[in-house]
């Protein structure tokens, strides 16, 4: 990782002089070790003095610039520099003296941008089309350009799928947060009709990945899902994944006559089978003889059942993993040697489809409460917390907290943690506290960097 040159403060005009005797040089490759004359020495070794010598020349203007406009900050970031080593490639294209730039900002990303917008833009350009230059990517830096001196979306270089005019709009108008693949499916997604909450979902799934040669067929799976009401990215993930293997299984495979809630059993059940290829075996195990939670409310003349359900082979801890986005289904083998059991916390309410709040790990035989995760391994709310420690309070489970469970085992959590570790990978030594020792390193270095 690239590290900025703190340690080396730009002397008044010495930093100038240290630039114009790297610049006259002629420089052999060199890496950057932490100080502002290395990477000076990297970046220039990058330009050549014989060809296309302005790169060169605008590299050094740049430098310059920012110098003599204080922006001291950038000068010592690598990856600040690197933008400007960016920009210079396309030193013969700015509209702008570089010169007639004057700094008006604090923050260094907020000075890079300006300065990106003085040099090549007339018109206003995609914020997400700056980050370009960050990451260099040469497509999408040239994009800026064009777009920034007037150019139409739809007449943009290597444009890698077909936009209509209503896309483009919706291309210049993409969130900043997007990259510029996130923000041609956020696009299309408009263009083919889809809100702009479902459009940016779209945007942020595996959907943002473009694909040379199968354009065509993918434009069609977005326009499927532009149609939805609503998506849950994770569900999408998982249906996309299932459509590329059918789709490079079979080029046939159609969109057509499909929808969503086929699709997404179609592909729980192609993730199922994989999992299972990938595991080699499905277990299943007695019930523990745990008490379960059943607890009936009526709320606006709605019944809702709240329930623990114990989950009891291999196939539900995947159903419930998936459900829920963290990775329960790997304890089946603690489950069917007797280690412990897991219990999904549900509701359910007349006329909706049951939902999963929590899911219970209980360590056997003490039948102790080890583990409380709600989706994506969140802590689990309010109600939920409330109706776990009921069912605490009327069966066999136990909890050295009751109210506060959640922080109480976090250590217990751990240790399992590096049982099942050992278990799996045949070894005492755990990763973790080799991370921590090294972290504890690294801090002591750094902190006696900085006293010296």
């Amino acid at each position: 990782m690239k590290t900025n040159a703190q340690n080396n403060p730009i002397k008044n005009g010495a930093y100038i002089a240290l630039v114009e005797r790297i610049y006259n040089e002629n420089n052999k490759p060199q890496r950057y070790n932490g100080t502002l004359e290395s990477m000076l020495y990297e970046f220039f070794s990058k330009t050549s003095k014989k060809k296309y010598t302005w790169k060169r020349e605008t590299f050094k203007r740049l430098l310059i610039h920012l110098y003599n406009q204080r922006c001291f900050g950038v000068l010592r970031d690598y990856n600040c520099v690197t933008v400007l080593h960016n920009m210079s490639a396309f030193g013969n294209k700015m509209i702008r003296p570089i010169e007639e730039w004057s700094n008006t900002h604090f923050d260094v990303n907020e000075q890079l941008n300006a300065l990106l917008r003085h040099c090549f833009t007339v018109y206003d350009t995609p914020q997400f089309l700056e980050a370009s230059f960050r990451n260099g990517q040469n497509t999408h830096m040239l994009w800026y350009i064009q777009l920034g001196k007037g150019k139409s979306v739809k007449d943009l270089a290597q444009m890698p799928i077909q936009l209509t005019s209503k896309m483009a709009h919706a291309f210049t108008k993409a969130p900043a947060f997007l990259t510029v693949n996130e923000a041609l499916r956020y696009a299309q997604a408009i263009g083919f009709g889809a809100s702009t909450k479902v459009a940016k979902q779209i945007a942020m799934s595996r959907l943002s990945i473009i694909r040379d040669g199968q354009e065509e067929f993918w434009a069609t799976v977005v326009q499927f899902f532009s149609k939805a009401n609503d998506v849950n990215i994770a569900e999408l993930d998982g249906i996309v994944d299932y459509i590329t293997f059918k789709y490079r299984e079979d080029a046939s495979f159609s969109m057509k006559n499909r929808t969503y809630n086929a699709l997404l059993n179609q592909s729980q059940e192609w993730h199922r089978l994989v999992y299972q290829q990938e595991r080699g075996h499905r277990y299943s195990w007695e019930s523990s003889g745990i008490k379960p939670l059943f607890l009936k409310e009526i709320v606006d003349n709605k019944t809702i059942i709240y329930k623990t359900e114990e989950l009891l082979n291999s196939d539900a801890l995947f159903d419930e993993g998936n459900a829920m986005q963290h990775c329960v289904s790997e304890y089946d083998e603690d489950c069917e040697e007797g280690r412990c059991t897991i219990f999904s916390l549900r509701q359910e309410v007349e006329g909706q489809l049951t939902k999963r709040l929590a899911t219970l790990e209980i360590e056997l035989p003490s039948y102790e409460l080890v583990q409380a995760k709600a989706r994506c391994n969140q802590e689990p709310d309010s109600k939920s917390r409330e109706l776990i420690n009921q069912w605490i309070n009327n069966s066999q489970v136990t909890s050295k907290a009751v109210m506060d469970f959640h922080r109480q085992n976090e250590p217990r959590v751990y240790d399992r943690m590096i049982e099942r570790r050992q278990m799996t990978e045949g070894s005492g030594y755990d990763s973790a506290i080799l991370l921590k020792v090294i972290f504890w390193i690294l801090y002591f270095i750094l902190k006696a960097m900085m006293f010296n």
